[in-house]
């Protein structure tokens, strides 16, 4: 609130608060701090990818010797065969074929094969979650390209769609590469996203 002030002069001057006593200028700062400390600290747990123990063992809850079992871990890279959970989806990469094509119809590039990705999405989420093969990445020692190639002799490819709590879709992911070359999957979130959620090591 203003203060009015008489000065020597008999006039009647408005003093005005500075600006760090007014309420907006609070409300502004306390919205500044909270949404950059969720984006330092509130975040990191939800982007960590967790390895999923498919064993037996890991469903159980309580072992022998009274303790929890632990049924997933932190992990970074993921290897063909394991299960990977992020945000409470689970990616599983279920094998990796390579085809040179039909030859009379499609063909890859010189030097290069088509890498085929059987994966399965499962969504354990409380949520409905899209999924779309171009938010997915092959990497070709750092060179990385869409899960974009159309090969006549693979079939069952992955579209895009939305899956419900509980739902998962199996399809292939087919890319071209050089095959001698260390080869990776990265799982990116959405198309528009650099960052590189899951990653598995295809060979």
């Amino acid at each position: 609130m203003s203060k009015k002030i008489v000065g020597d002069d008999g006039k009647t001057y408005v003093q005005k608060k500075p600006f760090y006593k007014r309420v907006w200028f609070w409300i502004l700062a306390i919205i500044v701090i909270a949404v950059i400390g969720s984006a330092m600290g509130g975040s990191n747990e939800g982007d960590t990818a967790k390895k999923v123990n498919n064993s037996s063992d890991a469903a159980k809850k309580v072992s022998n010797s009274g303790s929890k079992t632990e049924s997933s871990a932190k992990q970074t890279t993921f290897k063909v065969g394991e299960t990977a959970e992020y945000k409470g989806v689970q990616f599983k990469v279920n094998k990796v074929d390579y085809t040179n094509g039909d030859g009379d119809i499609d063909s890859p590039d010189s030097g290069k094969q088509y890498v085929v990705v059987n994966i399965t999405i499962t969504n354990n989420s409380d949520d409905k979650i899209d999924y779309n093969p171009f938010d997915y990445k092959l990497d070709d020692n750092g060179n990385q390209t869409d899960f974009d190639s159309t090969v006549s002799t693979v079939d069952s490819e992955l579209n895009s769609g939305t899956l419900a709590k509980g739902a998962s879709v199996t399809g292939n992911l087919v890319g071209e590469a050089t095959t001698s070359d260390k080869l990776k999957l990265i799982y990116q979130g959405n198309m528009f996203s650099d960052a590189e959620h899951v990653v598995f090591e295809l060979n």
